[in-house]
């Protein structure tokens, strides 16, 4: 009884609220519901994507889209160094943001405003137990292993702390997230293989070489001078020009060895780009979790402006 008189004075004070207020609010809530909605059938089918894409291993994945499992590794040359902690990773986001005080309608408030960020674009290595493939993660949801936010008084944090506690002081407040070398990582993207393009002219080559040997005479003689004259003859020319011919040919067998490059990067559809260092079923839990969550946001919100509309009498 309670409940419905409550719901008969909501519809009364809906029926007399003015127009503008009535239309504001009942297409906020309409279209929180139709977002909402939006939200959850996009977690429900990337859930069902994670699902239903089965795992390649590196070396004998398709080209197209993939699902890997492997290890964040860093590339050869210089490591990856996080900009607010100097954590080594193969991954970093970062936030800096400064407390202020502002004044609005008359009242003072205190809010955080972001005034620092930055994502990294370094390429790093995902390795299994079949080969490497490189990471290009421009574009990519990121689940990080690490995630961590805390105080301080600088504007650049002295350090991060191992353990950040609930008790923190400081006008800036600092957000790191990490993929860190060595974690595990299951990926989808778009997986391409790069060939290294190979052009050989045995002619130019076999000339340019015996035009290289000749201008070393000294070593000529000693590895052609079969009789031992001082003079490369015809013979011996020939006999030059066999090994140079063989070693171009070796050349170009060992060039034709060259390995693929393995890349993995943003698809070209709007299918997902993740990179996660949670296990597909904690991923796929998270999504569905999400989009349940949403859902009942949508229904609710729907509820609400649909009820707005039968109370004013338009339906």
């Amino acid at each position: 009884m309670a409940r419905a008189d409550a719901l008969t004075a909501l519809a009364q004070d809906i029926a007399a609220a003015d127009p503008g207020s009535f239309w504001l609010w009942t297409l906020l809530f309409l279209a929180g519901s139709v977002a909402a909605f939006a939200g959850a059938f996009l977690s429900l089918r990337k859930a069902r994507l994670i699902e239903d894409t089965p795992t390649s291993r590196i070396r004998s994945a398709a080209q197209g889209y993939v699902e890997l499992e492997g290890f964040a590794q860093l590339l050869p040359g210089p490591e990856v160094i996080s900009p607010l902690s100097g954590a080594r990773c193969v991954w970093w986001k970062y936030s800096i943001e400064r407390r202020e005080t502002v004044y609005r309608n008359g009242k003072r408030t205190t809010e955080w405003r972001t005034i620092e960020s930055g994502t990294s674009e370094h390429l790093f290595l995902l390795a299994d137990a079949t080969g490497d493939c490189v990471v290009d993660p421009g574009g990519a949801t990121v689940y990080p292993s690490l995630t961590r936010t805390w105080q301080g008084r600088t504007r650049r944090p002295q350090r991060a702390p191992e353990k950040p506690g609930w008790l923190q002081f400081g006008d800036y407040r600092y957000r790191e997230r990490l993929l860190r070398v060595g974690d595990p990582v299951h990926a989808m993207g778009w997986f391409r293989s790069d060939g290294v393009a190979h052009s050989y002219d045995e002619s130019s080559e076999l000339r340019d070489l015996l035009r290289e040997w000749k201008a070393d005479h000294a070593s000529l003689l000693q590895r052609f001078d079969a009789d031992g004259n001082g003079e490369i003859d015809l013979q011996e020319w020939e006999a030059a020009r066999r090994a140079a011919l063989e070693q171009i040919r070796q050349q170009h067998v060992e060039r034709s060895l060259t390995p693929d490059v393995h890349v993995l990067s943003r698809p070209r559809d709007r299918r997902p780009f993740l990179l996660s260092s949670l296990p597909q079923e904690k991923l796929v839990r998270r999504y569905r979790w999400s989009g349940l969550s949403l859902l009942m946001a949508s229904l609710a919100t729907g509820t609400g402006g649909v009820f707005a509309l039968v109370a004013r009498g338009w339906l």
